[in-house]
């Protein structure tokens, strides 16, 4: 079947598309997408007798069953699906991608240009090459700003999803040490984010213009690898808006100005100055589309973190700062100073591994030891990664896992504290709240 057919079979489709049949309803279009431990054809009968309108399928025996529609390859028909109907829109479609901060930035993001637009953007870590098309395959028909996160964790991939998702706007929250076992080294890193700025520099757009990316003048690398494209730049002295914060823990308030305007301080709920950077992001991409400055502000200061990242949790015994979503070296190191100089004693940091780091994971997590030692901080380290660490280094408290440490902690143990509690996702570090 050609791609217009399934197009037109999308279109019919009421509520959209799925490729989980625990998802499946009337009124969808299923696509049997295969994964590492699964095989998406063999639940394509299922999802019909769910009421899927159709199942797209890519086994050949399959196919020539009632209700199956048959392709070469599921992943790379979706693929082509969710490019068409992104094809469908003449908007903004801004790309974001970076080491750190992706998710938080998009959020801030669709919050500020909610107040002009009807925004749509990527749900929870819908970043990948699957991802990205169910993005696009969401996106409502009155759309008319669209927002897609990209992850990577290897080289090819941001290039893959960009003409995918065929942004005609960009930015690179920042480039660190993520992903090294996939990246391979600190400059593979750089090149693999980069593909979004090299996309943006090798395609126009429709009516010949180029297309732009937004960039954090504060960051060198960042200025380089966006050097003779299109630009708008910010959060500097000299190119505004430049955003600082103003106050302490649940005080804590944020001030941004721009071409000799200076908001009033207004209350904020991210912790961390890493999020300086996020926050400073959406304020330009909020300023560059015509957002009023009273309604950015509002959106910034109304804007509640969720799912783990940079939240302040009060609870009975103490003061936690929540960033468990997950961590590699450059935002676990840019997390520990900030908590050092903006959180009073007694202070306490609880971290977990940081994944996915390779050859270079037993130097990063021997340098996160010294570094909690250097700022004086109280230290407790959870994980295989930081117990091999432990080795080498005799500051803190070392446990190979979640389940060692709960015997430690439960019965309110630890009390009247200032916590960091951050590592990798797959570490699940929030399982510590409840004993906290």
């Amino acid at each position: 079947m050609n791609l217009e057919k399934i197009y037109n079979l999308y279109r019919e489709a009421e509520h959209g598309v799925t490729t989980d049949t625990r998802k499946c309803g009337p009124g969808m279009l299923f696509f049997a997408i295969k994964g590492g431990n699964f095989d998406g054809n063999t639940f394509a009968k299922e999802a019909l007798k769910k009421g899927c309108i159709a199942s797209v399928v890519d086994d050949v025996e399959m196919g020539k069953s009632e209700g199956m529609v048959y392709v070469d390859n599921v992943l790379e028909t979706i693929q082509k699906l969710a490019t068409m109907h992104r094809r469908n829109f003449n908007i903004p479609v801004l790309g974001l991608t970076g080491s750190n901060g992706k998710t938080t930035t998009k959020e801030l993001i669709k919050t500020v240009l909610s107040n002009k637009y009807n925004v749509h953007a990527t749900e929870g870590n819908l970043n990948n090459h699957l991802g990205v098309p169910l993005t696009l395959l969401s996106m409502p028909l009155d759309c008319d700003f669209l927002v897609v996160e990209m992850g990577a964790n290897h080289m090819g991939e941001i290039a893959e999803l960009a003409n995918i998702a065929e942004p005609n706007f960009g930015i690179i929250t920042n480039i660190g040490l993520a992903h090294l076992e996939g990246f391979g080294s600190a400059e593979g890193v750089k090149k693999g984010k980069t593909e979004l700025f090299d996309y943006l520099r090798s395609t126009k757009n429709s009516d010949g213009s180029h297309k732009m990316s937004f960039v954090h003048g504060g960051h060198p690398v960042l200025l380089e690898v966006s050097n003779g494209m299109e630009r708008t730049i910010f959060g500097t002295d000299q190119e505004k808006p430049r955003v600082v914060f103003n106050g302490e823990g649940m005080k804590r308030q944020f001030i941004w100005d721009e071409d000799g305007y200076k908001s009033n301080p207004a209350p904020i709920q991210l912790e961390g100055d890493y999020n300086l950077d996020n926050i400073a992001a959406a304020i330009a991409v909020g300023r560059f589309f015509g957002v009023k400055r009273a309604d950015v502000t509002a959106s910034i200061s109304n804007y509640v973190p969720t799912n783990n990242r940079s939240q302040t949790i009060k609870t009975e015994f103490n003061e936690i700062v929540l960033d468990a979503y997950n961590a590699n070296p450059s935002s676990m190191e840019e997390a520990l100073k900030s908590f050092a100089l903006h959180k009073e004693h007694p202070r306490l940091v609880i971290l977990g591994d940081m994944r996915e780091l390779g050859t270079h994971s037993m130097h990063s997590h021997s340098r996160i030891v010294v570094l909690c030692h250097e700022l004086a901080l109280d230290a407790i380290f959870v994980g295989n990664e930081f117990h091999s660490a432990s080795k080498d280094n005799k500051t803190g408290r070392f446990f190979s896992s979640v389940e060692k440490i709960i015997s430690e902690i439960e019965g309110g143990k630890i009390k009247g504290k200032n916590i960091l509690l951050k590592g990798s996702r797959g570490m699940a570090m929030e399982r510590l709240l409840p004993l906290l």
